[in-house]
């Protein structure tokens, strides 16, 4: 009785220490993305280094060490790459010296191969991926306003399958999606978050996504809800690797920054390509 007393207290805390950090993130977060410009990218390159930190230490702990100082230049330089050109040149010198220096380094032959694979896969994930969210609110094509709009919807249509995903998976979930890797997590679930994801998408196409055609909103509202959770998933995987169960503290009760835009830094690109190439929003 006490054991479970005292999980239910612990269950409690956190909760709390999650709407507080909601409380305090969102509108940060939205501030930031408003004023968009500089103070929009440093709170990316903030969010792209704290996760590149995250990453490379649940890497190390899975036994794939990288090369981290290197790794950290190449990820920052990435992430940059959409509001400043000579960025992604610069990533790409950058990325080569490490293979050549890598030759001359002291450590093991067999050792070698893995610390190149872990310090390239630590600088794309998550932070050449969440350059995107730059992309979407500061290259041009839509308006200001409409850009805006773009991107916190994204986050609104992710939000909402998220919440959705948890509610319908614990009040209904009786399918593993991904036993080995979450056995939290349902296909009931997924299906609640598709749904989330879809209803958001309708209500912001009523409401400040009305610039944007139909198919083209209930495009990003499939990819919130279809991709997000493989993006999560990924996010298990690697941890169930590392054996722990956030990717960081950062965040008081959401655990890392990794733990928080897991499916942000997988659907964001994938949203800004489809916008760009499909769409025709941006130039």
């Amino acid at each position: 009785m006490k054991n479970r007393r005292r999980a239910e207290r612990s269950a409690a805390s956190d909760l709390l220490l999650r709407v507080l950090t909601a409380l305090v993130g969102i509108p940060l977060l939205v501030g930031a993305l408003w004023l968009g410009g500089w103070v929009f990218t440093g709170v990316v390159v903030a969010m792209a280094v704290a996760g590149m930190i995250e990453s490379y230490r649940l890497l190390g702990l899975a036994g794939l060490p990288a090369y981290r100082a290197g790794g950290l230049v190449l990820g920052l330089l990435l992430v940059l790459a959409p509001v400043w050109p000579p960025a992604f040149p610069l990533a790409v010198v950058w990325g080569v010296g490490l293979l050549a220096r890598a030759p001359f380094r002291r450590v093991p032959l067999s050792e070698a191969p893995v610390r190149l694979a872990a310090t390239f896969f630590g600088a794309l994930y998550p932070a050449a991926l969440l350059g995107s969210l730059l992309a979407l609110r500061l290259h041009p094509g839509p308006e200001d306003r409409q850009a805006f709009w773009l991107t916190l919807g994204l986050l609104v249509m992710i939000w909402a399958a998220d919440t959705l995903a948890y509610a319908v998976g614990r009040l209904m979930g009786k399918r593993p999606l991904a036993p080995r890797v979450s056995p939290g997590k349902t296909w009931e679930g997924f299906v609640g978050g598709l749904l989330g994801a879809l209803l958001a998408a309708v209500v912001l196409r009523l409401s400040v996504l009305d610039f944007l055609a139909w198919p083209h909103v209930l495009v990003l509202g499939l990819l919130c809800g279809a991709i997000g959770p493989p993006g999560d998933l990924a996010e298990s995987l690697l941890k169930r690797a590392a054996g722990v169960k956030d990717s960081g503290n950062l965040l008081p009760g959401h655990g890392g920054v990794l733990d928080r835009f897991d499916a942000l830094v997988v659907v964001a690109p994938l949203a800004y390509c489809y916008l760009r190439w499909v769409a025709g929003l941006y130039g």
